[in-house]
């Protein structure tokens, strides 16, 4: 019989294809041949031993050389399974058991023809016809008997008996050795449980099996070239692991005593172009709250939590900008940042935006590497859209907070203070001043950049607090006006507080504190308006103007910081410092707004409502569901792709 090479090729390759994709764990049980045990000397793997003939030059057509190849039983024992895993059927250690007649042990095997026979048939079946010709042309039974002769039919049959193995073998190690490189350990779905490939070069790839069960026990199957061996295991079918423990099962990834991500389990958790919620099996309470003690930083509390519940260890970045890099893949140098062009949204809806689905690679995962492996990755953004002016956002996929404010529910009777407001709001020329104050913190509430956020908060309390110093007419007695000689003694005396303060310790930091103190005065006009308002002794002039015990700096330092450069998002401490002040400073902006507008004194309280909010929470955003045990949370054809509006 003659068969087109390319056609048996594509043939057998598809065999292996369909056969992974719909059987999943039995297909693995096919490639590494689960067995019964074989530990007597003298033992060889059968797939070495004949890999070794098909190898050999001199092993040519003769009726003993036929029959050798075709009396192995490996080969039509993995054709046979890989049918098994293409139907949907169940790995089987003697798959042709329904060929045998009969019971033990008075059963009766099968004949050569009915081998052929059952084979070819199941192949055609199955969707493989050329593989099914060319199996029936390779495996003649009139030479497998003891009387044989050798007949003209001996060499063709023996060159497709040849080529048919060579053929199967070549795509079987190919696969061994492809999943030797690229799996390691699989976490089972549903459970804390772990499956390790184990693999031996000598074998081609991975040759074995062990389970890691959450309970700290194991179960495995290993193949050698000298033995096979296994622990814990029923053979079926179907094929079973064991977990032999009486303890109670543990309550994340474990392998051999270490948690999974410590050992090397490269790749990550989506698929590229994908940010989907963490499925995890488990309770995650523990670790979270094991997270949270290792840091107070919301971007390595999730990078923290997404190794311990996937095992993986990186850190997974979400980008959005109005610049399209070219290609559709890059990644730095030393291949620890890869980079995803994320397809155009199909209806159209952002045109002028481009996605990027970034992941970087981390080597041990510290938090001190976290925190570095962050203000690298700041660093590569802000480089690569520098040059082009172009803007960009971008955040780690996982964090431990939900940003935003949820919905504001204030109830009727709260929405007289706006009536109130308009009343009372001095429509004169200085109003201006108390309106440039208020769209200043609306500002501030509108930015998505902690930063910005921060700087327009202290600009709408500054500039109304120095325009009131400076004359303005909104209602706050002004401080006692000194002549000439009176201002310079106190800017000298001022001077001289800060010399005796700082300078032996800092001298530079003596200069700008009494050039910006003392002499211009700015942060000095504030604190007088902040006093008058709020009071002499309250804590929001303690919190404005001295430096804290916890954080070494106030308010108005962050300011200055901002103003003048010396903090930035590259840095993710500065992130965090700036984060962690930033609610107190919207609350003391709005407070003190409020008390010019409705010209209160320091002891009066200022208008407030109900506070009431809702908070809505789609389960099909990740930024809200974070991980979940199941993925039958979400409604079915949930699509994960990557959205512009999650990267900020």
């Amino acid at each position: 019989m003659s068969t087109t090479p390319n056609t048996l090729e594509s043939d057998i390759d598809r065999l292996f294809k369909e056969a992974q994709a719909a059987a999943g764990f039995q297909f693995l049980y096919t490639l590494v041949r689960v067995d019964g045990i074989q530990c007597w000397d003298g033992y060889k793997d059968e797939f070495l031993q004949l890999r070794k003939l098909l190898d050999d030059c001199t092993f040519t057509c003769s009726l003993g050389n036929y029959q050798q190849l075709a009396a192995y039983p490996g080969p039509i024992k993995l054709l046979q399974n890989l049918v098994n895993c293409v139907q949907g059927g169940l790995y089987d250690v003697s798959p042709l058991r329904p060929l045998v007649k009969g019971a033990y042990p008075n059963s009766v095997r099968p004949t050569p023809q009915e081998i052929v026979n059952f084979i070819v048939t199941n192949l055609r079946n199955a969707g493989f016809p050329t593989l099914a010709d060319l199996f029936a042309s390779a495996y003649l039974p009139q030479f497998s008997e003891e009387t044989a002769e050798e007949t003209p039919d001996l060499d063709p049959a023996f060159k497709n008996l040849h080529y048919l193995l060579r053929q199967l073998f070549d795509r079987y190690y190919e696969e061994l050795n492809g999943l030797q490189k690229d799996v390691k350990f699989i976490p089972l779905p549903g459970s804390l449980d772990v499956l390790e490939l184990l693999s031996d070069d000598a074998m081609g790839g991975i040759c074995g099996l062990k389970f890691h069960f959450s309970q700290g026990c194991s179960a495995y199957f290993l193949r050698t070239p000298d033995q096979i061996t296994g622990l814990n295991m029923e053979f079926g079918p179907p094929v079973t692991f064991l977990m032999m423990s009486m303890e109670a099962p543990g309550n994340e990834y474990r392998v051999d005593g270490k948690r999974l991500y410590e050992h090397d389990f490269p790749g990550r958790y989506n698929k590229p172009f994908e940010w989907k919620p963490l499925i995890y099996p488990g309770d995650a309470s523990r670790l979270i709250q094991e997270t949270r003690q290792l840091s107070a930083d919301p971007d390595v509390q999730g990078v923290l939590l997404y190794m311990r519940l996937t095992g993986r260890k990186c850190i997974e970045f979400a980008v959005r900008s109005n610049m399209e890099l070219p290609g559709t893949f890059t990644h730095t140098e030393s291949g620890d940042v890869l980079i995803h062009k994320c397809p155009s949204d199909e209806d159209g809806a952002h045109l002028n935006v481009r996605v990027y689905d970034c992941t970087m690679i981390l080597k041990s995962g510290t938090v001190e590497e976290i925190e570095s492996g962050l203000t690298s990755f700041a660093w590569l953004m802000s480089v690569t859209f520098f040059p082009y002016g172009a803007s960009y956002s971008w955040r780690n996929k996982y964090r431990l907070t939900f940003d935003g404010t949820g919905l504001l529910l204030p109830t009727h009777d709260d929405m007289t203070t706006v009536d109130q407001l308009l009343k009372k709001f001095p429509y004169e020329a200085d109003g201006f001043v108390l309106g440039r104050g208020i769209d200043w913190y609306n500002m501030g509430n509108s930015a998505t950049n902690p930063f910005t956020r921060f700087l327009s908060y202290y600009v709408a309390f500054e500039s109304v607090a120095v325009a009131i110093f400076d004359g303005a007419n909104l209602g706050v007695a002004h401080p006692e006006r000194l002549n000439r000689t009176e201002r310079r003694a106190k800017t000298i005396a001022c001077i001289q507080e800060k010399h005796t303060a700082s300078y032996d310790s800092d001298p530079i930091a003596f200069v700008k504190d009494s050039y910006f103190e003392c002499v211009v005065g700015l942060k000095a006009k504030a604190k007088a308006i902040a006093a008058q308002t709020f009071g002499e002794s309250h804590e929001y002039v303690r919190l404005l103007f001295e430096k804290s015990n916890t954080e070494g700096v106030s308010l108005s330092d962050l300011r200055s910081e901002l103003a003048h450069g010396g903090v930035t998002l590259l840095d993710k401490t500065h992130e965090a410092l700036i984060r962690r002040n930033l609610f107190t400073m919207g609350t003391i902006t709005r407070e003190f707004l409020l008390r010019v507008l409705f010209r209160l004194q320091p002891s009066d309280e200022v208008p407030t409502w109900c506070q009431e909010f809702k908070l809505g929470m789609s389960a099909a955003d990740p930024r809200t569901t974070m991980w979940t045990t199941s993925d039958k949370t979400f409604p079915q054809g949930t699509s994960w792709k990557i959205r512009p509006e999650w990267c900020e």
